[in-house]
């Protein structure tokens, strides 16, 4: 009888902290389940990912702030960083990095980064068209960067994006096609960094 006690206590101790950390989401803060206010919203779909009153597409640190009710209010949850850090590699903390290809909406505001009414694709809080944005997506590489082959990051390379920038506007009518705050009759060549001389698709060299 003793000896069951003994080996039956740490199983389901076992068990207790196992079912804790999948509360607090312990371990798991990144993947497409976690749920970093406990609402019962993952945040791949949660509109207000930290809880803290504060849409994603209005709060400049989308993963991070103290929630206003739930099993974690008045306390701090998630991370430190703003949507702007260059160490902010998952800014809506939907499981998956700023940069990849699946990403689709990156500061998880609901309005997918290649939407014409999405104007601040990473959240930071400039406006992708602004003369001060160099990083649209927010995935820590310049706009004019040679290695950065998806501007607005919306899964589409630059040579084969309509719009480059996200900006709404088509790049054959757009007079900054790579959102570097430049006029694009003022810059050289190839505009965009993707090896294409006829960055605004008008089957000109630009």
């Amino acid at each position: 009888m003793k000896s069951n006690i003994t080996t039956t206590l740490p199983f389901r101790s076992i068990l207790t902290v196992a079912a804790l950390a999948a509360t607090l989401g312990l371990g798991h803060a990144k993947s497409k389940t976690a749920d970093l206010d406990g609402d019962g919203i993952p945040n791949r779909v949660d509109r207000d990912v930290d809880g803290d009153g504060i849409p994603n597409g209005r709060d400049r640190n989308v993963d991070g702030g103290i929630p206003l009710k739930g099993p974690f209010k008045g306390k701090w949850v998630g991370d430190h960083l703003s949507n702007a850090s260059a160490r902010e590699k998952d800014i809506d903390g939907d499981g998956l990095k700023d940069n990849a290809d699946s990403e689709l909406d990156i500061d998880g505001d609901g309005k997918k980064d290649d939407s014409n009414k999405e104007l601040d694709i990473d959240g930071d809080g400039q406006k992708d068209d602004s003369d001060t944005e160099l990083d649209i997506d927010g995935d820590n590489l310049k706009d004019t960067a040679a290695d950065e082959m998806d501007i607005d990051g919306d899964g589409i390379e630059n040579a084969d994006d309509d719009d480059i920038d996200g900006d709404g506007v088509e790049n054959e009518v757009d007079d900054d096609n790579n959102g570097d705050g430049l006029d694009d009759q003022n810059e050289d060549g190839d505009q965009n960094d993707d090896g294409d001389l006829d960055d605004d698709g008008e089957d000109l060299e630009d």
